[in-house]
Parts: structure tokens; sequence; C-alpha cells
């Protein structure tokens, strides 16, 4: 018996009791849809229909929105998502992926319920909340991108540089490696932050990240104090990224005005270019203040159990080990192939 799969089992009934017990309600997500995403670094698997284009979607993001729009408050979704991209330690190109959205809640709250919700499913597993050396007992630390940065790279500060070149000059100004080359301040921000914060996050307890630049809001609102800053946060536990959390966008022009620039993006860098998704653009004019989070249910299963490989939680790992080769056999005389 695999005690992973069982580990798995016990996590994803805990984390069900946990949202059930506060009146929310489980969606089954259509899994062809007409816009899978259109983030400029997410690629989704085509699907032949014989009719209009259909993709996988990498996320039930879009069809619980729309059904916020519709009235609801508390909605979920736990199940499988598609993302065309290589199979690696964390990531498989299908994935289980947990969301759940909660009408008038803000971000601070929803960390509140996100680590309670950790801390559940642990005890799940393990009767307790720790998970071998790490220990999963709220709260978490609560971490600004900002301070992060001041913090693991050298005291820099990236807000204070508004170009490319410029935050390239403080960086190394500080002892910090970039490359020459970007020419996007967002190029820039992430080397600094994939080569400096980010290991030091993984390396240490869970900390929520919040507080990204503006450029980087996606499907967030602006903090209205501080339009510079997104009103997002990220989970880092285990040693990696486990869960990605907005204060939603709820601004219909806005969020179009995005889309379409993920779509130009898209198309300068030779990537399929899905449909704007004009059910979601209506629904988003009647959804009320929201926060909602996508957690990814392999890595907290990783987590729980201590697997180093996402393949190790999962029931049919994406790269399966080929079958046994046996002998050919040869055809009996007059069997049609």
């Amino acid at each position: 018996m695999n005690e992973r799969l069982v580990a798995r089992h016990r996590a994803r009934r805990a984390v069900r009791a946990f949202l059930d017990a506060r009146d929310y309600i489980e969606i089954e997500a259509p899994l062809l849809v007409v816009s899978p995403g259109l983030e400029p670094h997410l690629d989704s698997f085509e699907v032949p229909t014989g009719g209009p284009r259909r993709y996988l979607h990498t996320s039930p993001e879009y069809a619980l929105k729309r059904l916020l729009g519709d009235g609801f408050e508390r909605l979920y979704s736990l199940g499988p998502c598609f993302r065309d991209e290589p199979s690696a330690d964390t990531h498989s190109p299908e994935f289980t992926m947990l969301e759940w959205y909660r009408v008038g809640l803000d971000l601070t709250g929803l960390m509140d319920e996100t680590e309670q919700l950790i801390a559940e499913a642990c005890r799940a597993v393990h009767g307790g909340t720790r998970a071998g050396t790490l220990n999963l007992t709220p709260p978490f630390e609560r971490l600004s991108v900002r301070a992060a940065f001041r913090r693991h790279a050298n005291g820099l500060d990236p807000w204070v540089h508004e170009t490319a070149g410029g935050l390239t000059n403080a960086a190394r100004a500080c002892g910090l490696r970039v490359s020459g080359d970007a020419e996007r301040w967002d190029d820039v921000f992430f080397q600094i932050f994939l080569n400096h914060v980010e290991p030091a996050l993984e390396a240490g307890p869970p900390v929520f990240l919040h507080g990204y630049p503006a450029s980087q809001a996606a499907l967030s609102r602006l903090d209205p104090a501080d339009p510079t800053t997104a009103l997002r946060f990220e989970l880092y536990a285990g040693g990696f990224e486990l869960a990605n959390a907005f204060d939603e966008l709820i601004d219909p022009a806005e969020q179009r005005r995005r889309f379409l620039a993920d779509q130009a993006a898209r198309r300068l860098a030779g990537s399929q270019v899905p449909p704007i998704d004009e059910a979601l653009i209506d629904a988003l004019g009647r959804m009320r203040p929201t926060s909602g989070i996508a957690l990814g249910f392999d890595r907290l299963c990783m987590l729980l159990t201590g697997a180093t490989r996402i393949d190790d939680v999962r029931p049919q790992p994406w790269l399966a080990p080929a079958p046994a080769q046996t002998p050919p056999v040869a055809p009996k005389r007059g069997r049609r192939e």
C-alpha cells in the first residue's frame, strides 16, 4: 500500500471538511473551455472537438468567477488542471488544484483561513501540526515583497528604480548578479527574485509574501493606498511556492485592458492566443469585493509527506515508467490489421 496516497486521501478529505464546515459550495469546473487563461507565461493544451476550438483549462478561476457574478458567495473547486510545460520535480502538466473564493474577505482574512486549512490537513495526516521537521502551526510569517528584498537582496528596494537599467545598476552596486541584456523592469526584478529572494524563502519556515509590483497584478486589484503595489500574496512552504492569492479585480474595463495586453504579449512571443472569455468580463461587473486563492494540492501533499517529486504523490506519474518489452507476436494468417 502506498502510504503517500493514503496521506493524500486524508488531506483531501480534511480540505473538503474544512471548507464545507464554513459553508463553501464545491463546484465541478468544466475542463474543456473557450479560454483557458491568457497569462503570457502559461500555455494550455488545445483539444480537437470537431467544432469550436477548446482548451483544457489551466485553472477553474474563470468558471468560479462567473458563478460569483451570479450571486454565489463562497465557492471552491478541487480537481485536475493542465498546463503545457515540461514536467519537473514540483510540476506535472496534469496536476490537482484547490481554489476557493469568498465574498467580503480581505487578504488578511484569507491568510488566516489558508494557514488554518493547511494545519487541518496536517492534523489529518500526522495527528498534529508538524510534518517531519516542518512546523505548520499558525500563524505563518507575513512579509512584504519590499521587506523580503531588503532582507535577502542586500537592502535593495526595486520600487525606487523605474527602469530596467536603473534597477540593474542598483542591484550590481549591492553586489547582486544580474545579466546585462534585460530590457524590461520585470525581467530584472525576476532575476534578482529568483536568484536571491526566493531561495531564502524556500529554505525557511512558511511565509506569506505580499505586496507585489503593480506590473505583476495579474487578476488582482491594485492597492488604493499605493497604486504601485498589487493586492496579492504567495505562500512559500517546504521548499516551494505553494499558493497564489488575489484581492480580485472586479473592474471589467480594466480586466479587458489587461487581457488585451496579455494577448499582445503572447502574439509577440509566438504563443497561442486564446480569445477573451466574454462571459467572465460580464460577470466581473456583477461581482462584489472578493478574495480568492489557488493552492497546488499535489504540492501540499508533498509538503505533508516529505516527498521531493510531485510524481511521488500522484496516482499515475506524468513520466510513468515504460512498460516491459515483450517479443512481438506474429499475426495469424488472414487477420485484418
